[in-house]
């Protein structure tokens, strides 16, 4: 009671807070991202309807797809209040997903009140539309409301009513449907109501949608022809084996199709795998606009017997002969070797079946995450019996780290990550080894089974001797091995960091993509109360970077005790116009572990502009002097240009020192620079750009 009491003391305040200090429009956006109820209480109580717009705007939800009960609880409170019933509706059924509406409310008491305005005829569509947000068991209610509301409201209804397959609808479905004429289809009505029909998928609502195939097929119209379509259209979409039996679906259509009716039903017969509409595909290349499209279907789900009768069939097509060849090239080619064709379509249809599938399973990620988790497992499993691929291991280290940092099941993860390395293209660098060390040393507390998992990872590990991603290949061994470092000795990464560590640093953020990302972008208060793991780095990036000095720096000492992930981020973060938190974190890190980093440094003197280092390439080319040509490259270029000046005579150097005849610097700044150069080799001239990049603050040619 005393809580309650205060509650109510502090409400009867606000005005006059509010009067003291009024809330601002930043403080709307906060209330909004915080979702703070308290806080758009305190807005309701200043009488501030755009402020209360603002926070609604920017309410954040987060993965939830219900209203929270206090935030409901709110709504219906002030329900009747002019000023504030609209700002707070409009957090009502933001978002459409696969015919539903979100944010849902669960109250039958916010029901009761929708239902009133709706009924009353205010502002149908509006209400129409938040009414349908819920879970709640209100059909029959909004079947009887079918008959009195515009076409606009009416749709929300049918496509809940379709939705929820409510058999009972039916009558006024069609009774709603009859009274509009094509002419006056606002918001194309009548074609949602044939797809509400197929959803609730009843003998009754089945053969309403026939009789109205049978009945457009006596209209000559544009508008009936298209109304086919739409048919065909939402058809095509049902599960294989749905009805209505295609049959009687092909026995209802009419006599002549147009255009786009024809490609509903190609499209049906393909995705349906109708091998009984394979007779209307044959008469699709014959007769129909569509004969390109009937020719993929027909491969898609035919035999060699049915591709030598389209071929046939296109001797007897109304088509333009470049047109006629170009197709019967494609049935030629699956008739050459129809073993490896068939086999070659089989796994395309598995690939497309295990999309969908992984699409379907999606809907349970955040509603019901032990099944989304359970489910994707065995969709995965089935899937191994296939050839190891990226796209499968990419999709088990997903997994992993949905059960790793969802359901917190760490030996569920680790599994899951097992079963990645297992699927991985062989000969790739197992990443998943990386992600098992991660939870020994974070959740497991084993610094040596993670130490072991790290030498698995470099074990794994090919690196090309001599290539353009050499260097890269040399951060990435580098990086592994200050982990075990640290791990083994405790030694903290300490020294001087170079372009190819920060390279490092990228590809570990970009892995953020198969680690389940935070979204949507977490607050400062959840990036603190994350579990620590190096994979957190890239899970949070770059919300991270947006915290303040006194938060950003513990947060990489948590997930990243070793630093060297921690010093290539930074780093890289100041390289791209770093906002000040950045520059004060990155300067108090680097000073205090001893950390030398490109942008940093003074450099060396040779080397401390563009011109200078140009100026110096060309000296000691004049001398013939590889090694120290070589100086003026960053390390990825001496990698990859070392084996091609050291064969070279110190005569061919100075010729080639020589045929740069001009040099000019580009307009530009910061870090990375360009300038245009000309090369002259005999009577010939080329033109060519060189690129230079502040290497530890000396300026080295990173390409040329």
């Amino acid at each position: 009671m005393l809580t309650r009491a205060l509650c109510l003391l502090m409400a009867a305040l606000l005005p006059i807070a509010g009067a003291a200090a009024a809330l601002t429009e930043a403080d709307a956006v906060r209330i909004g991202r915080e979702a703070d109820v308290t806080g758009l209480r305190a807005l309701i109580g200043q009488r501030n309807q755009a402020l209360i717009y603002r926070a609604g705007t920017s309410w954040n939800f987060g993965a939830v797809r219900e209203l929270a009960p206090a935030l409901e609880t709110l709504i219906v409170e002030h329900y009747a209040d002019p000023v504030v019933q609209r700002p707070l509706l409009g957090l009502l059924a933001k978002s459409l997903d696969r015919f539903e509406r979100y944010p849902k409310y669960r109250s039958r008491r916010l029901f009761e009140l929708l239902y009133a305005d709706l009924k009353a005829g205010r502002d149908t569509q509006h209400y129409a539309i938040r009414i349908i947000a819920t879970d709640l068991a209100v059909e029959p209610e909004l079947v009887a409301l079918l008959p009195q509301l515009d076409p606009a409201a009416a749709n929300e209804l049918v496509m809940f009513l379709g939705a929820r397959k409510y058999a009972p609808a039916v009558p006024a479905l069609l009774a709603l449907q009859a009274r509009v004429p094509h002419e006056r289809n606002t918001n194309q009505m009548i074609e949602r109501v044939d797809w509400a029909l197929l959803q609730i998928g009843t003998p009754a609502a089945v053969q309403a949608v026939l009789e109205r195939l049978r009945t457009l097929g006596r209209s000559r119209t544009q508008a009936a022809g298209y109304e086919v379509w739409h048919i065909l259209n939402y058809a095509s979409q049902l599960p294989t084996g749905s009805p209505p039996a295609y049959a009687e679906l092909a026995a209802a259509l009419p006599a002549e199709l147009n255009e786009s009716a024809w490609g509903g039903l190609i499209q049906l017969i393909a995705n349906r795998k109708e091998t009984a509409g394979l007779p209307q595909l044959l008469r699709a290349i014959t007769q129909s606009p569509k004969a390109d499209e009937a020719v993929d279907a027909l491969l898609a789900i035919g035999e060699p017997a049915d591709w030598r009768a389209g071929r046939a069939a296109l001797g007897a097509a109304r088509l333009a002969a470049e047109r006629t060849a170009l197709l019967q090239k494609k049935l030629d080619a699956a008739l050459a070797d129809p073993a490896r064709f068939v086999t070659h379509r089989d796994q395309r249809d598995s690939e497309r079946l295990y999309a969908a599938e992984k699409r379907r399973l999606a809907a349970f990620k955040t509603t019901d995450p032990g099944r989304y988790g359970a489910g994707m497992r065995a969709l995965l499993e089935r899937q191994e019996t296939r050839a190891p691929s990226e796209a499968l291991m990419k999709d088990y280290l997903a997994l992993g780290s949905f059960l790793r940092f969802t359901l917190h099941r760490p030996d569920d993860a680790t599994a899951a990550y097992e079963a990645a390395s297992r699927v991985r293209p062989q000969d790739s660098f197992d990443l998943a080894a990386i992600a098992v060390a991660d939870v020994q040393r974070f959740d497991k507390r084993d610094a040596r089974k993670a130490s072991e998992q790290y030498r698995r990872a470099l074990g794994s590990y090919r690196a090309p001797v001599q290539s353009q991603d050499a260097a890269f290949f040399a951060g990435l061994r580098r990086w592994i091995e200050h982990e075990i470092d640290y791990l083994e000795r405790g030694r903290r990464f300490a020294g001087a960091l170079g372009p190819a560590d920060m390279q490092t640093a990228f590809f570990w953020l970009a892995l953020g993509t198969m680690h389940e990302p935070i979204h949507p972008p977490p607050e400062p208060q959840a990036l603190a109360r994350l579990p620590a793991s190096q994979l957190q780095l890239a899970r949070a990036f770059p919300a991270m970077l947006e915290l303040a000095p006194r938060e950003m720096l513990p947060f990489f000492e948590k997930h990243d005790p070793a630093g060297y992930l921690t010093a290539g981020i930074l780093a890289t973060a100041l390289a791209k116009e770093p906002s000040p938190y950045v520059k004060a974190a990155a300067e108090q890190f680097f000073r205090t572990r001893g950390i030398r980093v490109p942008f940093a440094s003074a450099g060396d003197a040779r080397y401390a502009s563009p011109e200078k280092t140009w100026a110096a390439f060309l000296g000691a080319a004049k001398k013939g002097n590889a090694g120290a040509m070589l100086e003026c490259f960053t390390s990825g270029m001496q990698a990859k240009l070392e084996p091609l000046l050291t064969r070279m005579s110190a005569d061919e150097l100075r010729q080639m020192g020589a045929s740069f005849v001009a040099f000019s610097m580009q307009e530009a700044s910061g870090n990375y620079r360009e300038a245009a150069i000309v090369r002259q080799q005999k009577d010939r001239r080329m033109a060519g750009i060189v690129t230079f990049v502040n290497d530890g603050g000396s300026w080295k040619i990173d390409s040329m």
